[in-house]
């Protein structure tokens, strides 16, 4: 079930983009985890392309529990953020990454976000890296709550 507001503003996003240039093709790399995996996002969004007259190639890598730092060291991801001139590579963090505390983002988050980022503009300038935030769980991050308990509940996660 996808759950994520985040997810549904991509989606209109891309829709009122297509809308704009009719029977247009993207070619979307995505890297992410089980998130993006299990809920077949790549596939749900070529269908709504489909929907629309639109064509979305896509490609994937999306290991379960995978952080923008695994990424930025897996072989698969390089390979695959080099393998063509993608018009959007999605970047989807591990789902508890982006809520920890601000100095725990700043150091092991936000470096590896600006080495994908970088590389996938080495690749192609005009790629657009988008990142797509995963919900907070019902009854936030029970696992990490004791080192930042603002991610305690849903709302702060």
């Amino acid at each position: 079930m996808i759950r994520s507001l985040s997810f549904i503003l991509f989606i209109l996003a891309f829709i009122s983009h297509s809308v704009a240039q009719q029977h247009k093709t993207l070619k979307v790399l995505f890297l992410g985890n089980s998130y993006t995996y299990v809920n077949n996002l790549p596939q749900l969004i070529k269908d709504i392309a489909l929907a629309n007259s639109d064509t979305l190639v896509f490609d994937s890598n999306c290991p379960g529990g995978h952080t923008f730092n695994n990424h930025f060291n897996n072989a698969t991801s390089l390979s695959k953020i080099n393998a063509q001139a993608w018009d959007c590579v999605i970047l989807q963090a591990q789902s508890q990454e982006p809520s920890f505390s601000p100095g725990q983002v700043a150091a092991q988050t936000l470096p590896y976000a600006i080495k994908l980022d970088s590389l996938i503009k080495i690749n192609n300038n005009c790629s657009e890296t988008v990142f797509y935030e995963t919900w907070g769980r019902k009854n936030g991050d029970a696992s990490n709550c004791g080192s930042y308990p603002p991610i305690c509940t849903y709302i702060g996660m």
